[in-house]
């Protein structure tokens, strides 16, 4: 595909490079200027606010240049939301680069209990994109179109992804935990009403039965069929107010780490503090990598914290580094308005990085701790993400957690949920 634009911008390239190239397979070169675009044979794609005969036009705004200080400009139409509208139009690439640069979350002043953008003050979920898959609906409509010019142009990538991914933020819940809080842990089940709780706990320690935590990794093994990825994030720090993974330097531990890795991908979890501490978060990797005896490229947030650009300028510093903190803590929905992994542009730098950002959709805590939904509609839930995801080509991803994984006591509904959603998701 030839490509021309009258302002070949960093920002531009990246656009065109993630549309053409990756969501689209399309190979990319550039005109050097409108009298070679305009006599060119084959498909021909402008950016601008000209027209070329016999090549397709993206309207320019200048918007992905001069991106507004506050919220873009939005209209209605019968075909969805449309940014930065041009005429009967819109600005695609300045709405798609508005979108995947983060450029609203990284401004947004506005920040929850957890030093987080609250999800309520992004302009995607006040504006509804987040409830779609915006990018890629709108990319897969100039496919159609660029078809529609020339016939079988088209090379699309692999289409629908189901990926799993697990956030172990205990590990284990009774083994390779400190003696004096295990002992305090008994005396809370005895005054909560827990007695049964007690002897569990140190049968457990003793060895005499399993961890009932570890059934969290069987049962994502049982379903690796089900999906192209199946991703482990393991905590790496058991101290702290929200920090509860059991030690892991323990061989208890350590054990089924390793096991963990025999059987899916194992990622990092970066604990609560590291947002902005590269120390720990490099500790913490340098640890798990130890443990596994293999590199670790995959990264998820504790909680979802994360400074930008801090925390992404650390991750792409890592060859073949991918990070899967972009989505949402209380709801279900498409952040950065796409279900398509997408490299991390960094705004004060002018650059793009191979840093990939993998965006999900659900979250068990999401549905069940904050919006109190009960089985079936957080199946239900669960179930329509992945059909938006699947109608355009993207990935699924979805993110559980290994206490409700576990099934155990409190969270016996929800390894059946877990495996109603694996099925509906299957490709």
């Amino acid at each position: 595909m030839l490509v021309h634009c009258d302002h070949r911008t960093p920002r531009v390239r990246y656009v065109m490079q993630h549309v053409l190239e990756r969501m689209l397979g399309l190979s990319v070169e550039w005109a050097s200027g409108a009298e070679e675009f305009r006599s060119a044979a084959g498909p021909r794609l402008h950016y601008g606010k000209e027209q070329f005969a016999g090549a397709a036009h993206l309207p320019w705004s200048g918007a992905i240049t001069d991106l507004p200080t506050n919220d873009p400009p939005i209209v209605d139409r019968r075909d969805g939301p449309a940014l930065f509208p041009v005429g009967d139009g819109e600005d695609l690439c300045a709405g798609i680069f508005f979108l995947l640069s983060l450029a609203d979350e990284t401004r947004c002043q506005d920040r929850d209990a957890h030093d987080r953008v609250p999800s309520a003050s992004l302009f995607t979920v006040r504006k509804g994109i987040a409830d779609r898959p915006w990018v890629d609906e709108r990319v897969a409509r100039l496919g159609d179109m660029l078809e529609a010019h020339w016939p079988g142009l088209l090379n699309r990538p692999a289409g629908y992804r189901n990926v799993v991914t697990v956030d172990m933020d205990n590990i284990l819940r009774y083994a390779a935990r400190p003696v004096h809080r295990a002992i305090g842990a008994s005396v809370r089940d005895l005054f909560a009403g827990s007695p049964s709780a007690v002897p569990e706990r140190w049968q457990v320690r003793s060895g005499g039965v399993p961890d009932p935590y570890a059934k969290a990794i069987d049962l994502v093994a049982s379903k690796r069929g089900s999906a192209q990825r199946a991703i482990l994030f393991f905590l790496m720090r058991g101290e702290g107010a929200f920090d509860h993974a059991a030690d892991p330097r323990d061989p208890v531990t350590q054990a089924l780490v390793q096991r963990a890795g025999r059987e899916c991908e194992i990622g990092i979890h970066p604990s609560y503090g590291t947002g902005r501490n590269n120390a720990m978060h490099t500790e913490e990797r340098d640890l798990l990598q130890r443990i596994i005896g293999r590199s670790v490229r995959a990264s998820r947030q504790h909680f979802l914290r994360w400074h930008i650009p801090e925390t992404l300028r650390f991750l792409s510093g890592f060859e073949h580094s991918e990070d899967h903190t972009l989505g949402f803590s209380d709801r279900a929905g498409f952040r950065a308005g796409t279900c398509t992994p997408f490299p991390w542009y960094d705004l004060e730098r002018e650059e793009g990085t191979t840093l990939m950002l993998h965006p999900f959709m659900v979250m068990d805590s999401a549905l069940i701790e904050r919006q109190q939904l009960d089985t079936d509609d957080v199946f239900r839930t669960m179930a329509a993400m992945s059909d938006m995801v699947r109608a355009v080509g993207g990935q699924f991803v979805s993110v559980w957690h290994d206490r409700y994984l576990s099934g155990h006591r409190e969270f016996v509904e929800w390894p059946a949920v877990f495996e109603r959603v694996m099925e509906h998701a299957r490709p």
